[in-house]
Parts: structure tokens; C-alpha cells; sequence
């Protein structure tokens, strides 16, 4: 049986040079804190203890004190069986490859972050999270890589990276039309600076929507549906998208088709740069390549139809 994730820890002070804020001091003292605000945030919620007492913010601590933390300041959550396809995993961060109709974390009774739940149960980094933390999501219909961290400084640090845009991800999504070659679209939402650049990997003609392409997506910035909203104010419905549809047709029965194929970021412990990539969906290429067909035999019908 795995063993239950630590939730109390002492620290007795052996040696230190100057009196320090609590703050300051707890948060070196307990790596799964991290960093002052965090354990500002413990003592705030009555998490952190000094010398047997609630800590206060104006603590100041010296050799001889004890403190004691209780709980991590993240809820445990309910664990699901379900398959998930692992891109990768450490003792750090796990990347998945999330499957359409999942949300990453929430309210919902099956999310990435339950599904994940039990790969951190028996991880003995000091500061592990009592369950892997999506760092950033994706939209429910969209497909594609997850990054989750696994102990508090990969939250952290890869949190500060993803605001710093220092993380990049790539999507791949087959739209509505002949989209050029490449560019960028710099559309506002919601008055906010949004950017998204574009590569177009493959286009073919379509019966009812004269051409289908697919696209390669780099989002600079990262607001809600950016891609999705980039892509129809460019005049290219990503395929399957309802809520953007407003009444235009497109191809139902088949979901959304926008995936989250790459992802680059600095590890949090070793430094390494990872490049992780996974294959977007089969349906894709099959209603790509049902569209091109159908395209051919209808223009085939109209040959024959002028020859007689």
C-alpha cells in the first residue's frame, strides 16, 4: 500500500548567524513553502507554529526556536482510475497527453489532475506535492500536452516561466479555408495585448469549404480560446468549433480539431531543456483527407456530366 503523503513538519533552529523574519526564514526552512509568500500564506491560514503557538507575520525567529508546519496549503484531491497516455515523468513534473472531453483541473469529477492524482503518492522529494499541479490548461475539446509539476519549486519555478512566456507551445489545428503560407495575428481579447503566430503545414481542397488547412499555432501570449478566436477573426474556423461557429457550418461528429502537439521548457531541477512533442489525432488527417476526395469526385461528376 503507498504510503500517505506528509503532512506536518518540524524544524528545530540549530544555527544561525542573525534574527530573521519568520517569513524569510520558514520559507529555506520548509521547501515545500518555497518562497515567502507562501509562507505568508501559511501563516495566515494558521498552517505555520512557533514555538507551539500560531506564528504571527511580525516573528521574528532565533537559534533555539521550533517551528512547526501542518498541511502543504494544497487540498488533496479525489484520485481517478482512468488511462492516461504519459509523455513523461520524474520525481519533478509529469507531462500528459490529455485526450478531448477532459478538463485539466476544476470542478469536474474526472480531470487531468485527478487522473494523475496517485503518480505522486510515494515521491519523496521534501517538498512533493500532495498530488501533481497543472501549470497551465487547455480548453476541455482540445487535445494535447499537459505540463503538471510534482514538487513546490517546479510549481514555482515553471509558474514564473510560463508569466515570463519563457515556455513554448505549438498547436496544430485543421481550419476552415486557405490560409497563407505563414504570419501573425495580433487580434486584442478582451482588450488585452493577444498574439499568435502562424506556419500552414498542408492544404486541401474541400467540396463545401473549398479548401481545408492545417496550421501550425504558436501562441506568444496566452489569453482564454486566444487561438480559437485568432483563427476565426482571421477568416479561418478551426473545424468543429461551435462556440465560434456563429451559425457558419463545419464539420460536426468529429470534435474540435486543435491539438497542443509541442512544448519547450527549462527543467526545473537539472536545467535541461526539454522538447516534448506528441502525434496529433488520426481524425485530422482522415477528414482532410475525406474532404480531398470528395472535392475530386465531385469534380470528376461535372467532367462526366459535360461529356454527355
Amino acid at each position: 500500500m503507498a504510503k500517505k503523503r506528509k503532512q506536518y513538519w518540524s524544524h528545530i533552529i540549530k544555527e544561525l548567524d542573525n534574527k530573521l523574519p519568520i517569513n524569510v526564514y520558514a520559507a529555506k526552512a520548509f521547501p515545500i513553502l518555497g518562497s515567502k509568500s507562501s509562507a505568508n500564506k501559511a501563516i495566515s491560514g494558521g498552517r505555520l507554529f512557533y514555538n507551539g503557538q500560531p506564528a504571527q507575520i511580525t516573528d521574528w525567529v532565533q537559534v533555539g526556536d521550533h517551528l512547526e508546519l501542518r498541511g502543504s496549503g494544497i487540498k488533496n484531491i479525489k484520485k481517478v482510475d482512468i488511462d492516461v497516455d504519459i509523455v513523461y515523468e520524474d520525481d519533478f513534473v509529469i507531462v500528459v497527453n490529455k485526450p478531448a472531453g477532459i478538463a485539466v483541473n476544476g470542478n469536474a469529477n474526472v480531470t487531468i489532475e485527478n487522473a494523475v492524482a496517485r503518480h505522486n503518492m510515494n515521491n519523496h522529494q521534501p517538498d512533493a506535492l500532495p498530488h501533481p499541479v497543472a501549470i497551465h490548461r487547455i480548453d476541455v475539446p482540445t487535445t494535447g500536452i499537459v505540463l503538471l509539476a510534482k514538487t513546490k519549486k517546479a510549481l514555482i519555478q515553471l509558474g514564473r516561466a510560463f508569466e515570463k512566456n519563457q515556455i513554448k507551445k505549438e498547436y496544430i489545428a485543421v481550419v476552415h479555408g486557405q490560409v497563407e503560407e505563414s504570419g501573425r495575428v495580433e487580434f486584442p481579447i478582451k482588450d488585452k495585448k493577444a498574439v499568435t503566430d502562424f506556419k500552414t503545414e498542408l492544404v486541401v481542397p474541400s467540396m463545401i469549404f473549398e479548401h481545408l488547412s492545417l496550421v501550425n499555432l504558436f501562441p506568444v501570449t496566452g489569453r482564454t480560446h486566444q487561438l480559437r478566436i485568432h483563427m476565426k477573426e482571421l477568416g479561418h474556423l478551426i473545424v468543429g468549433d461551435k462556440m465560434y461557429s456563429k451559425g457558419q457550418k463545419t464539420i460536426l461528429g468529429k470534435g474540435l480539431l486543435l491539438c497542443a502537439r509541442r512544448i519547450s521548457f527549462r527543467h526545473p531541477e537539472t536545467g535541461e531543456t526539454m522538447n516534448l512533442q506528441v502525434h496529433y489525432p488520426e481524425k485530422f488527417r482522415k477528414v482532410m483527407q475525406r474532404e480531398k476526395v470528395r472535392a475530386k469526385n465531385k469534380k470528376t461528376d461535372k467532367r462526366k456530366k459535360r461529356r454527355y
